[in-house]
């Protein structure tokens, strides 16, 4: 089946989690997201996430996407339950016939991390727990073979980042294709540890000084740049859309990526400092010209971003505040 507003109560009814005694609940969709069908949906004694994952994407042209991914993030968060139990959702329900995943709700008082940044409330702080957060992840899982058994298959991962950022971009810019190709290798062959596929601030709910994380669609065991380089591009993005505060945006790429740093303990951990440098540029070139592109950048500014991209593809520096200084210099420059 597939779920909508009017038929979720009879399906959480038929699942148990309606009860009797249960008024009806209140069913509220969320978000523009291409690839699930999310709604939160409440009683006064609980309330829920209910997540399907859908066969196509819903955007103009074909896109094919792997329903299994589901239980990809079903995985994930039972792993990430054991370092963070109170960071992330609760799995409440999997169902492997409609591709549905129920979990606990966010806190009530969270806010999502995207609306405070693009409101202008950049707390460097939450830059920081994100770093040391993933920093941890990263690092309780690396070579764990029991994680990489449960998280062998690559395919979610390649459908919803690889393709819609790296295989894209070769295509928009062939004298590019080389070198990142050469980056879509390190990410599928050099693998280390869990990576969560999708860390970003729209997935980061705030409360209190500490974060709430959710969405772990594309998660798999493969190379921890992928993580650092997706937060890291997420926030240049918005240093972009918002030039003004452009030098606190990019301040907390610094604080998140050192915070990083600090506390990921594991081989070759600078090896992935670098590659999440490439990486970085790839992504930066997909938010502009990939299969999704990201919203409130001009023409003007997305020549800039393209700029920045292509060059920090081939460039020598490996400190990140000589990364994001380049940046805003360009930025600055235009």
């Amino acid at each position: 089946m597939n779920l909508d507003r009017m038929n979720i109560a009879t399906y959480l009814r038929r699942k148990k989690l309606l009860v009797a005694g249960d008024p009806p609940p209140v069913v509220i969709p969320l978000g523009a997201g291409s690839h699930h069908l999310v709604f939160h949906v409440a009683v006064p004694r609980q309330e829920w996430i209910v997540k399907q994952a859908l066969a196509r994407a819903q955007v103009k042209e074909r896109w094919w996407l792997d329903r299994k991914r589901i239980f990809n993030e079903k995985n994930c968060l039972e792993i990430l339950a054991q370092f963070f139990p109170v960071l992330i959702p609760e799995v409440v329900l999997e169902d492997r016939t409609d591709f549905i995943l129920v979990t606990t709700a966010q806190p009530r008082e969270a806010v999502v991390w995207e609306d405070q940044l693009m409101g202008g409330k950049i707390d460097l702080q939450i830059a920081s727990l994100c770093g040391e957060v993933l920093g941890t992840v990263h690092s309780q899982t690396a070579d764990d073979r029991e994680v990489k058994a449960l998280f062998k298959d690559t395919k979610p991962f390649e459908q919803l980042r690889i393709e819609p950022f790296y295989a894209r971009i070769a295509q928009v810019f062939p004298d590019l294709k080389k070198p990142i190709e050469a980056q879509v290798r390190q990410l599928l062959k050099n693998r280390h540890a869990l990576v969560l596929g999708d860390l970003r601030p729209r997935n980061i709910w705030v409360n209190s000084g500490s974060v709430y994380l959710v969405d772990f669609a594309a998660a798999h065991f493969g190379n921890p740049s992928f993580d650092v380089a997706f937060y890291a591009a997420d926030m240049c993005i918005k240093a972009m859309i918002n030039s003004p505060q452009k030098a606190a945006y990019l301040e907390g790429v610094n604080i998140y990526w050192n915070s990083y740093f600090r506390t990921a303990e594991y081989a070759k951990k600078k090896e992935v400092e670098k590659n999440a440098v490439r990486d970085l540029s790839c992504l930066l070139l997909g938010a502009i010209d990939g299969r999704l592109p990201a919203a409130g950048l001009d023409e003007h500014m997305r020549g800039l971003a393209r700029r920045i991209a292509q060059n920090l593809l081939f460039t020598e520096l490996d400190k990140i505040e000589e990364i994001t200084e380049f940046v805003n210099r360009t930025l600055i420059d235009g």
